[in-house]
């Protein structure tokens, strides 16, 4: 019967239909990825060239492959291929940076399938009451025809949801992608007569430098700032620089740094064209889920690692430092037992007094002195975790025989006055037989102030050496100490540091 045949084809061209789209959803980062054009998606910015110009000359050259000893078949390859280049992705409707596309095709291997299936449902359903006789040789009924309707207006609401999360994921990739554009001045040597010299664009800094960015005013930027300043010579040693970007015009005197503080240091670099980093952050305010209601002035910040990928970004509060550098910010050479302490005043000279007498008291299992080494104020920091239902030990379980660090060496001291009332130090540990290869320990302490000494308010540390990633980290306070494992990572701009 002719009538059957005809909706025989029918259902096979639609099968086709589907399949080419479904191609389509996997393959978008073919051909077109490379195809040369001067389109650039994404944020524009203004002193930023395409990333898809190609120069003419070197358009039409060629590497010619001949395959075979006689055979005649030649392979031209362009030698320009540019994997930035935008390419149309048919399930979110707009042009999208290839690169982008390829790395959600190698993230996410589900939900494109979720895609084709609730696109391949729709249209089963859909066609269903139509090609039912040829299909299954009698005419569909009408609460069949509904259920089928129905159901593909079902399979079709489920479809655009996961366009939906498609199309999120694929503009959060494409704007830590877009940083690579953003203009930054480095650090200059401490003996050269200017602070910063060579500007560069973040991509530039691949395989150099890690970096992280804090945008916000000059009093939020303040209050970040004092982390960034106690691990100065942490992130020296992990070769990032931050980048600080106010959005009320406000400059590092602002921000608590002196100007010989700022000529010393080698881990803070420079804003260049201030105006298209704050754009930048003011599209990542917008596109960002949990930011979206908050005040627009709240602290923003991102990191960027080797590789140019965003690793971590929050707003509100600025980065937890010791985490991020103890996952994120490794060493990028191997920590020494003899690295020895930065020059200091008399004043930084008595918290280091007072950090020597706490690790003295740690090592040796001395109760008492580690009681007169501690402030009576409780830490937030361990208070968090107590009412999250994490548990504390006592400073007497910590110190017995096999519990402390008996034998455990320090080097490399820093100290960071804040305020004439808060003081931070920094250390790297050497836990008793640790050996080259065996992790190192980053350890921070804040330090408070009580008449004349200096008394230790909390005490932190987490695994850092170049090889290996920190899977945790212990707090401590007069009370005891609690300890803390990586969680899995949440998903933002780049992903937010487990916790």
């Amino acid at each position: 019967p002719k009538a059957p045949r005809k909706m025989h084809h029918r259902f096979c061209i639609l099968i086709g239909v589907v399949c080419i789209l479904s191609a389509a959803s996997r393959g978008t980062t073919g051909v077109a990825a490379f195809s040369p054009t001067s389109i650039h998606v994404g944020l524009h910015y203004p002193h930023s060239s395409s990333a898809c110009r190609v120069n003419e000359e070197k358009r039409h050259s060629r590497h010619r492959i001949i395959i075979g000893r006689q055979s005649n078949t030649v392979l031209s390859m362009s030698s320009n291929f540019d994997l930035a280049c935008p390419t149309f992705d048919l399930f979110t409707l707009r042009s999208i940076r290839g690169d982008a596309l390829l790395q959600y095709n190698s993230l996410n291997q589900s939900e494109p399938l979720r895609i084709n299936l609730f696109l391949t449902l729709t249209f089963t359903l859909l066609a269903l009451p139509s090609m039912s006789e040829a299909v299954l040789g009698e005419a569909l009924s009408v609460p069949g025809t509904a259920a089928s309707l129905i159901g593909s207006v079902g399979s079709f609401a489920l479809f655009l949801r996961e366009c939906s999360r498609r199309s999120r994921q694929l503009e959060r990739i494409e704007k830590e992608m877009n940083a690579e554009f953003l203009m930054v001045r480095l650090p200059n040597n401490r003996f050269a007569e200017r602070r910063f010299g060579q500007r560069v664009q973040l991509k530039q800094l691949r395989g150099k430098k890690r970096v992280i960015a804090l945008c916000g005013t000059k009093d939020e930027l303040r209050h970040a700032m004092v982390q960034v300043r106690a691990f100065r010579n942490r992130l020296y040693q992990a070769a990032a620089i931050v980048v600080p970007i106010p959005t009320d015009g406000s400059s590092a005197i602002d921000w608590g740094l002196s100007n010989e503080e700022m000529m010393s240091t080698q881990f803070l670099a420079e804003a260049d064209n201030i105006g298209d980093w704050v754009e930048y952050f003011r599209a990542l305010k917008q596109g960002d889920d949990e930011s979206s209601g908050s005040n627009n002035s709240a602290l923003f910040w991102f990191g960027l690692s080797n590789s140019g990928r965003s690793f971590a970004s929050g707003a509100g509060d600025p980065p937890r430092l010791i985490e991020i550098l103890g996952q994120n910010l490794r060493p990028v050479e191997v920590l020494l037992e003899t690295d020895e302490k930065v020059q200091s005043t008399a004043e930084n000279e008595k918290v280091f007094a007072a950090q020597e007498k706490f690790y003295a008291a740690l090592t040796s299992g001395d109760h008492t002195s580690m009681e007169s080494v501690f402030t009576k104020d409780q830490a937030e920091e361990v208070s968090e975790v107590i009412e999250g239902g994490g548990r504390i030990d006592k400073w007497k379980a910590c110190l017995e025989d096999g519990a402390r660090p008996e034998g455990m060496l320090i080097s490399g001291g820093d100290c960071l006055i804040a305020s004439p009332e808060i003081a931070y130090s920094t250390a790297v540990e050497f836990p008793p037989n640790a050996g080259i290869d065996s992790a190192t320990l980053l350890a921070v302490q804040r330090w408070a102030k009580q008449g004349d000494e200096w008394k230790l308010l909390l005490h932190q540390t987490i695994p850092w050496s170049p090889d290996s990633k920190a899977g945790g980290t212990l707090r401590c306070d007069c009370r005891g100490c609690v300890a803390l494992t990586r969680a899995k990572d949440r998903r933002t701009f780049g992903g937010i540091v487990g916790r």
